[in-house]
């Protein structure tokens, strides 16, 4: 019982923060999916501790491991709007290797952004190291 008990405990975490996220999104004045709102505002909440990750782990699991059945209506979506997309094929290629280029050179810089603080702190720490170690035997 404990099993199942623990189990909608996780669902009504998950659709807490995704009923969040979807009144966020109704005052935001720029147009955002309440799926990615509710992305960030879960990572929040399991970096401050608010939520711990025992708490969704396994329905987060689930989820994840038959992702490719919830992408089924958006596929059936795609198929469903193939008269509007045949109609500038070309357009839509090209704004999908722009936007995928465009993914790839955020991606790197991002990146490099979080890497280079990090590497300056552990040349930082073996200098100081290393004057102690010399501090130590002269």
């Amino acid at each position: 019982m404990k099993k199942v008990n623990n189990f909608f405990h996780q669902v009504l975490t998950i659709s807490i923060v995704l009923l969040i996220s979807h009144v966020i999104e109704s005052f935001m004045p720029i147009p955002m999916p309440a799926s990615v709102i509710g992305l960030v505002l879960m990572f929040i909440a399991l970096t401050t501790g608010i939520i711990k990750l025992e708490q969704v782990e396994a329905v987060g699991t689930a989820l994840t491991n038959n992702i490719g059945f919830l992408f089924v209506p958006a596929g059936i979506s795609v198929i469903n709007s193939l008269g509007i997309l045949s109609t500038s094929p070309i357009l839509i290629i090209l704004l999908i290797i722009i936007s995928t280029i465009l993914l790839l050179v955020c991606t790197g810089i991002f990146s490099q952004m979080i890497i280079k603080p990090s590497e300056k702190a552990a040349k930082r720490t073996k200098e100081i190291n290393n004057k102690r170690v010399a501090g130590d035997y002269a």
